[in-house]
């Protein structure tokens, strides 16, 4: 079965009854599995469907596709599959109510970490989007729960990274210290 296939039946599912959880995992699974396929519009309905579906996501199970994705964006040695795990992050965020954020971000924040300190600069580039799209739409929640992020160890990579000779990394470096700088105190400012 399709990645968009199994996305109408959980959306069908969610409006009838309630979903079962084993059920749930399983579609998430084949999710996942799909993002890996080799074939592009394989891997592109599979980022349809996260997107499409991640407001009825359990938490759990949306936090585990995250996770994952962020790893293959971390691990990926293709460029053009990087884009698209990077993507369904993004779009994903998107879609997250900031009571699952709290779990996704603890999840994924020390991939992106991981991804800026010892990627490639196409890597590091994916990473510092992600972490922008995060600050953007959950600033006020870093800004409450300053513990999420360790601040002080990401405005060293950010302006490490502000340093570097590839223009794609410094631009996005900027970027995202700009979407940062709401949850900073006035001494790290």
């Amino acid at each position: 079965m399709g990645a968009m296939d199994l996305c109408s039946e959980l959306i069908k599912m969610s409006e009838t009854s309630k979903v079962d959880e084993g059920m749930e995992r399983r579609i998430c699974s084949a999710f996942v599995k799909h993002l890996d396929d080799s074939s592009l519009d394989v891997q592109s309905n599979a980022v349809k469907s996260i997107q499409k579906t991640a407001s009825i996501l359990k938490e759990q199970n949306l936090v585990l596709i995250v996770e994952t994705l962020a790893d293959m964006v971390i691990d990926s040695n293709k460029k053009e599959v990087r884009d698209i795990y990077s993507l369904a992050i993004r779009s994903t965020i998107q879609e997250l109510k900031e009571n699952a954020a709290t779990n996704m971000i603890k999840a994924v924040a020390p991939k992106l970490f991981k991804g800026l300190r010892q990627g490639k600069e196409e890597v590091k580039e994916e990473c510092l989007e992600i972490l922008a799209e995060i600050f953007k739409k959950f600033g006020t929640l870093l800004y409450r729960k300053s513990n999420l992020v360790n601040k002080d160890e990401l405005m060293r990579q950010l302006t490490d990274l502000l340093q570097l000779q590839n223009e794609g990394v410094r631009k996005r470096a900027t970027n995202c210290l700009g979407q940062f700088a709401i949850i900073l105190s006035s001494k790290q400012l």
